[in-house]
């Protein structure tokens, strides 16, 4: 049995927590043990995950009632789920590791390298979101917020910042729930192509799912808008590759880079 010790004072801000387990104060938790590998991976989980209280709530209900865990979230709950930021935290890990598993464990070359030269755009794009996908959701995660708030924006129900934790809670959910299922694929390298728009039509379901219970509207409104979403990502994407490619060509021409 680990060894306990007596504290009196909060170690943070020196208020009395003899009786109570958090500081009343600065809300700091009383530490009472030594550490050990035991407590460090429990800390860890509580910070990080919350385990023993949210972990597989937030997976379950997300899968089944996604609306529920975001809609409740922005509307002020709390404890029930684990918060945006965690899961997204976790998202982001699970994407470094199918990344490095990827290249490393099963010898497959990034998507980067099926583009030519002429698409250094979508190349470099590509590179730097698989070898750092924190900076990749951080760059299409609002980018998504945009698209999502503008096809719904007559119904006003959300605003901006509220796009972006439904688009968080969007994209690392499917994040995680694809992760084994992208491993499964890696072993079977000769289906990754087909898998890939199965994995793609299986995204477009769940966020068909997803903002028909959120804004409370038929199927048929949200796969339009959401086809309507679609097409200005890609109008969009096209366009950003179009100037990036003419403004490589002025500088070249004009002898700024090689």
């Amino acid at each position: 049995m680990a060894k306990t010790i007596t504290i009196k004072n909060c170690k943070n801000c020196k208020n009395n927590i003899e009786d109570v387990n958090f500081c009343s104060n600065c809300g700091a938790k009383k530490i009472t043990k030594r550490i050990t590998f035991k407590n460090l991976i429990t800390e860890i989980s509580e910070v990080y995950l919350n385990v023993d209280n949210t972990f597989i709530n937030t997976i379950k209900d997300l899968t089944t009632k996604p609306h529920i865990v975001i809609d409740g979230y922005i509307n002020g709950v709390r404890k029930r789920y684990l918060n945006v930021a965690s899961y997204f935290l976790l998202s982001v890990t699970l994407a470094a590791m199918l990344t490095f598993i990827k290249e490393r464990g099963f010898d497959i070359p990034s998507e980067a390298k099926k583009y030519d030269e002429s698409a250094k755009f979508v190349q470099l794009f590509i590179e730097v979101t698989e070898k750092f996908p924190t900076l990749g959701y951080f760059l299409l995660i609002p980018f998504y917020a945009v698209i999502s708030r503008f096809i719904f924006r007559k119904y006003k129900k959300y605003n901006f910042t509220e796009h972006i934790v439904i688009n968080s809670y969007l994209t690392s959910h499917l994040t995680i729930l694809t992760f084994i299922p992208y491993i499964i694929t890696f072993i079977f390298g000769d289906y990754i192509e087909k898998s890939s728009f199965i994995f793609l039509l299986i995204q477009f379901i769940y966020a068909t799912f997803l903002f028909k219970n959120l804004y409370l509207i038929s199927y048929k409104k949200v796969i339009i808008k959401g086809f309507i979403g679609w097409f200005l990502v890609i109008l969009i994407t096209i366009g950003i590759g179009v100037i990036i490619a003419l403004s490589s060509k002025f500088l070249k021409e004009y002898g700024f880079i090689n």
